[in-house]
C-alpha cells in the first residue's frame, strides 16, 4: 500500500468527518475516490479544502441557507398568525375599512363646506365690518371641522359611497338652510337703498 492513498478510516480522521460522511462526499465528486476503497491523500485534502473554501464563498454571496430560510418562515408564519389575532381583538383593522373611513369623512368634509356659501350668505348681509364679516365665516369653518373632529362612522359597517357629494359634486348648488334657499341669490347687499327716479 502507497502512501500516496489512504484507506477510508485514515482519510475520515484526517478531514475530522465521519466514513459516511467521506463516501458522500466521495459520490458527489469532492474528494477523489482510487481503487478498492483507497482514497488519493492529497486530491482528498485539496478536493475538501476546495469545497469548504466554495461553500464559504456561497454564504458570502447570500446563496440561500436552508437553516435561515427556515427560521424567517416559521417568523412569517407566526407574524401572520399575530395580526390574525390582532384582528379579531379588534385591535387590527383592515387597510380597506381604513381607506373607506376617510373617504366617508372626506365626503362629509366636501358637502359640508360646500354648503357654507348658501348658509351664510344671508348672515353675511347684516355683517357692518370686513371684520365681522371674517369672523362669522371662520366660526363656521370651526363649527364644521369641531363636528368632523368626532366623526359618527362605523368601520365595521359597508360605507355606501354612491351619492355621498350629493349634487354639488357636479357644480350645483349646495342643500344648505331653508333660510338660504328662500332669498334669490341677486338680492342686493350692503350699503343704502337706492333713490326712486321721479
Amino acid at each position: 500500500m502507497s502512501s500516496a492513498t489512504q484507506p477510508i478510516g485514515v482519510i475520515a480522521r484526517l478531514l475530522d468527518l465521519s466514513e459516511r460522511r467521506v463516501q458522500q462526499l466521495s459520490r458527489e465528486g469532492v474528494i477523489p475516490k482510487a481503487e478498492r476503497g483507497q482514497y488519493e491523500l492529497i486530491g482528498s485534502v485539496r478536493g475538501y479544502v476546495r469545497y469548504l473554501r466554495d461553500q464559504a464563498l456561497k454564504a458570502q454571496a447570500g446563496a440561500p441557507d436552508y437553516a435561515a430560510e427556515r427560521a424567517r418562515f416559521i417568523r412569517a408564519r407566526a407574524d401572520l398568525a399575530e395580526m390574525e389575532a390582532e384582528e379579531k381583538r379588534h385591535s387590527l383593522i383592515a387597510a380597506e375599512q381604513i381607506e373607506a373611513a376617510w373617504i366617508a369623512v372626506l365626503a362629509l368634509l366636501r358637502t359640508r363646506l360646500l354648503a357654507l356659501p348658501d348658509r351664510l350668505a344671508p348672515q353675511l348681509f347684516d355683517q357692518q365690518t370686513v371684520g365681522d364679516t371674517r369672523n362669522l365665516i371662520r366660526a363656521a369653518i370651526r363649527e364644521v371641522l369641531d363636528d368632523l373632529a368626532q366623526p359618527d362612522i362605523e368601520l365595521e359597517a359597508d360605507i355606501d359611497l354612491e351619492g355621498v357629494a350629493g349634487p354639488e359634486a357636479d357644480g350645483g348648488e349646495g342643500t344648505g338652510s331653508s333660510e338660504a334657499a328662500a332669498r334669490p341669490d341677486d338680492q342686493r347687499l350692503g350699503g343704502p337703498e337706492p333713490a326712486a327716479e321721479f
